[in-house]
């Protein structure tokens, strides 16, 4: 692979941010001493310069398609290897000053190539996957709860309306949720007492009707007629009409 100086040499010392930097020591190729270089590590390519304030880089290795392995010589301490799948690829020796600073650099290198990245793109995408499947499943779920409390709640209330339907529509054929029983006996056209409704006694939320009140009595004396001028009274003229009406009872009871 061919790579343009001008273009790589820029791009080492622009002011895009590193991934990381620091000081690694390089095992010369031909001078197989450790040389100390300034390292700065951007994308997929690792850029080692002679010095810190160096201008330019002395070299660049492209790091796609590598592994990264420690070495096993005890003589090169903090000491790992940049390998590629090639058979006549060039092995880089670089070294760490310390423990810390070789498992820093090892690990960095390791995710610097594209294929690693693009693994970890796909591992971020199922797991966003599985995020969204949770919250629609979760959504679903309240959805659901959601139309099972709207169910219950219009059950309970046709439920209410069954139980209390029937003794609303009786108390509305009747006189203060009340119905008049047929007397035993009856004393001067009048019915000596009233019977309450069993049916409807008591209604759905446990208060009882209220009871009728008495008929009001007259404390005697003569009625006059209801169209005459002297009549001004309300009294008069309720115990006027009701004779009439305990008449007419009195003939329609017999007749039965």
């Amino acid at each position: 692979m061919k790579l343009n100086e001008r273009s790589v040499a820029h791009y080492a010392t622009c002011n895009s941010p590193p991934d990381k930097t620091g000081f690694l020591f390089k095992k010369g190729e031909r001078n197989t001493a450790y040389h100390r270089r300034w390292c700065i590590l951007k994308g997929n390519m690792l850029f080692y310069f002679e010095e810190r304030e160096s201008r330019e880089p002395i070299g660049v290795i492209v790091l796609e398609g590598c592994t990264v392995e420690l070495c096993e010589s005890e003589s090169e301490e903090f000491a790992f290897a940049i390998k590629f799948e090639c058979a006549k690829a060039r092995v880089y020796k670089m070294a760490a000053e310390n423990q810390a600073a070789m498992e820093s650099w090892v690990k960095a290198l390791s995710r610097a190539s594209f294929d690693y990245m693009r693994l970890v793109v796909k591992e971020l995408e199922r797991q966003l996957e599985e995020v969204q499947e949770e919250a629609r499943s979760s959504q679903a779920k309240s959805k659901t709860k959601k139309n099972q409390t709207g169910l219950r709640i219009s059950s309970a209330s046709v439920q209410s309306a069954s139980i209390t339907g029937p003794c609303q529509e009786g108390l509305s054929n009747r006189e203060n949720g009340v119905s008049w029983s047929k007397p035993s006996s009856v004393a001067n056209g009048l019915s000596e007492g009233c019977a309450w409704d069993r049916d409807c006694n008591v209604r759905a939320d446990g208060v009882k009707p209220p009871p009728i009140p008495p008929r009001r009595k007259t404390n005697g004396g003569s009625l006059e007629s209801p169209v005459s001028p002297g009549t001004g009274c309300f009294s008069k003229l309720h115990d006027w009409y009701g004779k009439e009406v305990a008449e007419l009872r009195v003939e329609w009871l017999q007749s039965q």
